[in-house]
């Protein structure tokens, strides 16, 4: 079985970064389009705003954003769990309160990239003008013929979309690690108020939500 990686914050002392690190505007490379940089990249730095106690996610929660960003702890988890597809980058995470960095962190550029999506059984809205690409994921269903022994990969129809398999669900969750939420695929829909105020990062969501199906009219006020 396979699911949707989401990240999310499920607390109010989570730290929501605002923006991943400037990687297209400043070396014109891009980590959601699952291809292998060339040249080296310089450190890369993501900077927050946490007065008090605060809580960094192992999965670091950025607006609009999925797994991009990882705690050492969940980089050796994916590893023991076979996961072999990402090149990591050192990041380093700076909270602009008191200027406190925080360097036990990696950008993760996911390699694998499947087109998986069955056209015919989910519920897709097309660009009009584009007519391969995805405006809206209303149901996702996969064809999972395709993926074989894959374990992590970015949907090929939808980059921003990562898919596991359950063995690799199974292992973060078995260690606690904090950011990740599993929703499964066969069923999953993008939620529409993704891009408004959404304090817990919701992007997706599904019937079997571990949260509740976040359209189905329950409150989307701040974590906590």
């Amino acid at each position: 079985m396979y699911y949707v990686w989401e990240t999310r914050r499920r607390s109010a002392a989570e730290v929501l970064a605002p923006h991943f690190a400037p990687t297209m505007k400043e070396h014109k490379l891009s980590f959601i389009a699952g291809r292998r940089f060339v040249r080296p990249l310089p450190e890369l730095e993501i900077r927050f705003e946490a007065h008090g106690a605060f809580v960094l996610t192992d999965d670091l929660v950025i607006r609009q954003r999925r797994c991009l960003v990882h705690s050492d702890r969940l980089v050796e988890v994916l590893r023991r769990a076979g996961v072999d597809g990402i090149d990591y980058y050192p990041c380093r995470l700076v909270n602009d309160v008191d200027g406190a960095a925080y360097q036990t962190y990696q950008a993760a550029n996911l390699l694998d990239v499947i087109h998986c999506i069955d056209a015919e059984q989910s519920e897709l809205e097309m660009d009009d003008e584009e007519p391969n690409e995805i405006w809206y994921i209303h149901r996702l269903k996969l064809i999972e013929d395709r993926l074989g022994d894959s374990l992590m990969f970015r949907l090929g129809e939808r980059r921003n979309t990562v898919i596991v398999h359950e063995s690799v669900k199974q292992a973060i969750e078995s260690q606690g690690l904090s950011g990740p939420v599993f929703l499964p695929a066969d069923g999953y829909r993008e939620y529409p108020g993704y891009s408004a105020d959404n304090p817990r990062n919701v992007i997706g969501t599904h019937d079997l939500d571990p949260d509740g199906p976040a359209d189905g009219g329950g409150d989307e006020d701040a974590p906590g």
